[in-house]
């Protein structure tokens, strides 16, 4: 093995550290920043998604359900995109919508859930769609977050 390669082996303990700063990151946007040591960058990135996500609600924007007749993939990624805004998601759809719904059983419309009834009529609100993409891109930032905490802790990046 050259000394490039061996540079580049990541150990166990390296990986865990990554591991635990995605983890953190995951949980609490920016937590993983805080965990190897880049403290303000941890603070603008909470700052960050937090504004986003609120803006979103306030904008009475929809989180993503799967529509296997529609859209099955795009929706499929929506609801990751979500799921990446942390373990707050499917405590912000039991408020929003009175209960945790992740699919549309119904594809057709004609005898939704409440759940999805309540999304179908947020959606026809006047700013739902900008709050709908505002919701996804805190999702998508924080993701995007994760692996750069990731890349920090295993020492890819300062």
């Amino acid at each position: 093995m050259n000394s490039e390669a061996k540079s580049r082996s990541l150990d166990r303990v390296t990986i865990g550290r990554g591991l635990l700063a995605g983890v953190l990151a995951w949980l609490i946007p920016g937590a993983g920043h805080l965990y190897v040591g880049a403290r303000q960058r941890a603070l603008v990135f909470f700052l960050i998604v937090a504004a986003t996500l609120s803006m979103g609600l306030l904008s009475d924007g929809n989180l993503a359900v799967v529509d296997n007749l529609r859209a099955p993939v795009l929706s499929k990624l929506q609801v990751v995109s979500n799921l990446a805004i942390g373990p707050v998601e499917p405590l912000i759809r039991s408020v929003i919508y009175g209960e945790i719904v992740y699919v549309n059983s119904d594809p057709g419309g004609k005898s939704l859930s409440p759940a999805l009834e309540m999304r179908k009529e947020r959606s026809f609100r006047r700013y739902s769609l900008y709050g709908s993409v505002y919701l996804l891109i805190a999702g998508l930032m924080n993701m995007l977050l994760i692996f750069d905490a990731w890349d920090i802790a295993i020492g890819r990046k300062e």
